[in-house]
């Protein structure tokens, strides 16, 4: 036999369909080719192993007993090909970019990973990637050009294109601070506006109006902000470093910094809390979704239930 030049995928691909479908112009048909062209491979193939390899009987092509031997050994070889191929396109699809929450920090601890979870008892994609961003003011226009799926804030949305659903209120605050903090001897509003307070970036009052500094000031004082952190771990930093306080609403959050060593939570009594509050609304959490231009949400309904149940769950 002589060397194997002629011989390439091209060559072998075209062997094997010749075998099942005993035409050249059949075979030139189904791989988008000229018929001289499979003609001058077959030729190519004959001359490499020294036998006619199909012979014309009746006009269609009968292999040869050569042939049933090579189509063995080449339909392997097209095979392996085809997963070696399968393989390579897997490894070099691009994953579907992450699913993107933006929240305000109160409201972040296990959002993903909750998302998650309920993706999965959806039968939704497994390898989905959740992430998270900081609530903003560009947070509407984020939702809008389809840069962020779904937006938790502290304030409703006036934006046609967006759904603003009004989810649940905060019903009473808790106090937090680092154990061994004077204000836990009597934690009243009127001893909190001596100490300094920790805010988080995002709060659901305006940052010029937070009821403990409209308080505050109705008794001739002003409190001073110690830090405005970020997320909830630099707040606690904060607090345990300092005599510093802070006011949170939403049950896990307090939860969250609760559980940091050395940091303590007690629900603000009832008649302190409605004296804070004397002169504002209850905050409210609200969840935007994007719609279509016939006024549908674009979210999956599984989504939107589970961030409705999360804020929900949140606050118990």
């Amino acid at each position: 036999m002589k060397k194997l030049p002629s011989i390439n995928f091209s060559t072998i691909e075209i062997l094997c369909l010749l075998y099942h479908k005993n035409s050249t112009k059949d075979v030139a048909v189904a791989l988008g080719l000229s018929q001289p062209k499979v003609s001058r491979a077959l030729n190519a193939l004959r001359d490499v192993f020294d036998d006619p390899l199909f012979i014309r009987k009746n006009n269609k092509l009968v292999a040869t007993k050569l042939t049933h031997a090579l189509y063995e050994s080449f339909s392997e070889i097209l095979s392996c090909a085809d997963s070696i191929e399968g393989l390579a396109i897997n490894r070099t699809n691009v994953p579907e970019p992450p699913m993107v929450i933006c929240t305000v920090p109160q409201l972040e601890i296990g959002l993903a990973q909750q998302v998650i979870d309920e993706a999965q008892n959806n039968s939704v994609n497994s390898t989905l990637a959740i992430s998270t961003s900081a609530w903003s003011e560009r947070s509407e226009q984020q939702l809008i050009d389809g840069e962020v799926d779904a937006v938790i804030s502290f304030m409703p949305s006036m934006r046609k294109e967006l759904l603003s659903k009004s989810i649940i209120q905060h019903r009473g605050g808790y106090l937090i601070a680092r154990e061994g903090h004077p204000i836990w001897q009597a934690p009243t509003i009127d001893n909190m506006i001596d100490y300094p307070i920790v805010k988080l970036v995002t709060m659901p009052f305006p940052a010029n109006k937070s009821p403990i500094g409209v308080y505050a000031k109705s008794k001739g004082k002003s409190v001073q902000v110690y830090a405005t952190a970020p997320d909830l771990g630099s707040a606690a930093s904060s607090l345990l470093n300092s005599n510093a306080f802070m006011i949170v609403g939403v049950k896990g959050a307090v939860d969250f910094l609760a559980s940091i060593k050395g940091l303590r939570a007690s629900k603000i009594d009832y008649s302190q809390d409605k004296l804070l509050l004397q002169d504002f609304s209850h905050p409210t959490v609200y969840l935007w979704l994007k719609r279509s231009l016939d006024g549908k949400v674009l979210a999956p309904f599984w989504l939107q239930q589970t961030l409705e149940s999360y804020i929900i769950n949140a606050h118990k």
